[in-house]
């Protein structure tokens, strides 16, 4: 493929990375820098807009998943949602090396683009496991409600893991961090992109449940064995804004 000194600018969205995606091979052509309304506020460079295609989008998406294997093309959507400067121009490196070898991209990590996107993934991964356990909700009428804070783009990951646990109810969770509501009723998931947080008043029955869960806490803990090291080992600070028993 080509190396283009060109710099092109999308909207951000996966719809509108494949359209990217679709330029590039069909121009044969890898545009040196590839910016999103994040990075593009950062940058001082001038780029070419690319307008997305829904059309041709969905086109290069079901060509990119009929052709790669699934574990590569998974590897792909994973490094999309990655928190990685340049992901893009790194991403079109690996579709590239995923349609010219039907090897695993994990075998590939001598290549730059594969080795950051694998550590970026892990990472993203590996928050999106943490909160699993971490997120806290509350009933706000017959909605289960929490907020959170995560470094990377995780709620694609979160949302069907709640789905999944959590059938029969209707759950919002608040993405602070990346301004994203995701919406689950019973099992189905909507994703609102920016969006502010819902305002709720606060059920009484709630502030009850956790003042006394708080008390049975005080009770049984043994100050002289309290080990404040080891707690934040296991449950780091940054999870704990938005955890229901750390609330006043």
């Amino acid at each position: 493929m080509r190396e283009s000194t060109e710099h092109w600018e999308y909207d951000g969205s996966f719809l509108g990375f494949m359209t990217v995606v679709d330029r590039s091979f069909r121009e044969k052509k890898f545009p040196t820098l590839i910016l999103s309304p994040e990075t593009a506020v950062e940058s001082l460079f001038l780029a070419e807009w690319v307008e997305t295609d829904p059309v041709r989008g969905e086109k290069i998406y079901r060509r990119l998943r009929q052709r790669l294997r699934p574990e590569n093309f998974l590897f792909i959507k994973n490094g999309f949602y990655a928190t990685l400067e340049g992901k893009e121009r790194h991403l079109l490196d690996a579709i590239e090396i995923a349609l010219q070898t039907k090897d695993l991209l994990e075998n590939h990590l001598g290549h730059p683009a594969i080795l950051a996107l694998r550590k970026s993934i892990r990472t993203m991964l590996g928050e999106n496991h943490a909160l699993t356990g971490f997120v806290r909700f509350e009933y706000v009428g017959d909605v289960l409600f929490s907020k959170i804070n995560p470094k990377h783009y995780v709620m694609p990951y979160l949302c069907p893991h709640f789905a999944e646990r959590y059938p029969q109810e209707k759950i919002m969770i608040y993405d602070e961090t990346h301004e994203l509501l995701g919406i689950i009723d019973h099992g189905d998931i909507h994703l609102m992109e920016n969006t502010s947080c819902p305002e709720f008043a606060e059920a009484s029955d709630e502030q009850v449940i956790r003042q006394q869960w708080k008390t049975f806490l005080r009770a049984v803990t043994i100050d002289e064995r309290a080990n404040y090291t080891a707690q934040r080992n296991h449950l780091p600070l940054r999870f704990r804004g938005n955890m229901t028993e750390f609330k006043a």
